[in-house]
Parts: structure tokens; C-alpha cells; sequence
């Protein structure tokens, strides 16, 4: 069995045979050994009055992610229109995501969501007038390679554009300490008491002849 094949029925618009999308069909691929969800829209398949898609989940897409990975369907929308010399792509995508707490190191679940908006541009963009209104600071501008949009690739770097800097499991945590390894949210530290010796004591030592 080759690796990638069209998923059947994608061509024919049934979604009886995927229906973790509705839409208008498209060419669908998916890496059926893994389970990883790919979507690549060629721009000859996006009519005049622009394609609609809804995705009721996406798996597969972090899969390649150690530091974090989805505990829930990854749902999402896209809306592609033809401008001049491109695409403008608006969308959605959300899901619940596992991360690693940067202090103390354990597993934390949180929601992240995203609203999305990109121009994405084919060939030369010398001259180019815009059919459409755009709030440029709002929206990403991006080079497309070829005559497809990987749509799938534009809904996995939106999640990991959600990603915090830092991880943090509750603003307050202690963490771990970095000599006995206690995490201090659940126990005390199990480091032995040090007797702190006054900065005078040294003058106890010296000897006055």
C-alpha cells in the first residue's frame, strides 16, 4: 500500500469517507499509517465566490512536538479568496494542549485558540493592488512555492504560535528545588537546616597578641 493516497470519495465530495471535514472537496491526503491529518488546496480548485472549509478534528498535526501535544480534537475553519496574484486566507483553529511546566515539571493541560488571517502571494508582487480591504498589521504575508495552498501546515503553526514562553503550570509555582528535588507545591523542602554563621564570627577567631 503506497504511503499517500487520496483519501476515496474526497474527489466526489462524499464525506461519508472523511468526515472530519465539510466543505467543498479539495485534494485531502492522509498518511493512514500514522494517522496525520494533511490538506492541500490547489488554487485552481478555489471558485470566484472563494471555498469554505470546517474541520471537526486534525490529528497528527503535533506529532512531531516533544514539549507539547493535543488532548483534544484540533477543530478549525478556513476561508480562502483569490485576489490579485494570491490568496487571502482567514481562519480559525483551537484545541487543548498538554505542556510541560518550565518550574516545577509537570504535565498541565490549557485551551489555546486562534484567529488567523494571511495574504499569501504567487510569483512576482511588483505593482500589486489588492481586491480586497486589509488591515496589513492584523494579517501575516507569506510566499506560496507553487499553485497549492498547505493549509495544513498554516493551522499547525498557528497552534504553535499559541505556545507561552514561559510554561507555568499556576503563576505561583514554587517549583523544584534544585539540591533534595521536592517539588514545592506538594511537599516541603527535604534539604537538612544549615546553620547560618554571622558575618562577626570570624572575629571570634582571630587572635589578639
Amino acid at each position: 500500500m503506497p504511503l499517500l493516497s487520496l483519501f476515496p470519495g474526497s474527489d466526489r465530495g462524499d464525506d461519508r469517507f472523511y468526515p472530519c471535514f465539510r466543505g467543498r472537496p479539495s485534494r485531502t491526503f492522509m498518511i493512514k499509517e500514522k494517522g496525520i491529518f494533511k490538506e492541500t488546496i490547489l488554487l485552481e480548485d478555489i471558485p470566484d465566490d472563494g471555498l469554505h472549509k470546517t474541520y471537526e478534528d486534525m490529528p497528527g498535526l503535533l506529532d512531531d512536538q516533544d514539549d507539547c501535544k493535543a488532548v483534544a480534537p484540533i477543530t478549525g475553519r478556513a476561508d480562502l479568496h483569490k485576489i490579485q496574484k494570491g490568496v487571502y486566507l482567514t481562519g480559525m483553529v483551537a484545541t487543548t494542549l498538554e505542556l510541560k511546566c518550565h518550574r516545577c515539571l509537570a504535565a498541565y493541560e490549557t485551551a489555546v485558540s486562534s484567529e488567523f488571517s494571511y495574504m499569501l502571494l504567487t510569483g512576482s508582487t511588483h505593482g500589486l493592488k489588492e481586491q480586497v480591504e486589509l488591515k496589513t498589521e492584523d494579517m501575516e504575508t507569506s510566499h506560496l512555492d507553487g499553485a497549492e495552498v498547505p493549509l495544513s501546515e498554516y493551522f499547525r503553526e498557528q497552534i504553535l504560535l499559541q505556545l507561552p514562553m514561559k510554561q507555568l503550570c499556576k503563576e505561583d509555582c514554587k517549583g523544584i528545588c534544585p539540591l533534595c528535588g521536592a517539588d514545592l507545591n506538594a511537599e516541603k523542602c527535604r534539604c537538612l537546616p544549615r546553620e547560618v554563621e554571622s558575618p562577626f564570627a570570624v572575629l571570634k577567631r582571630l587572635k589578639i597578641k
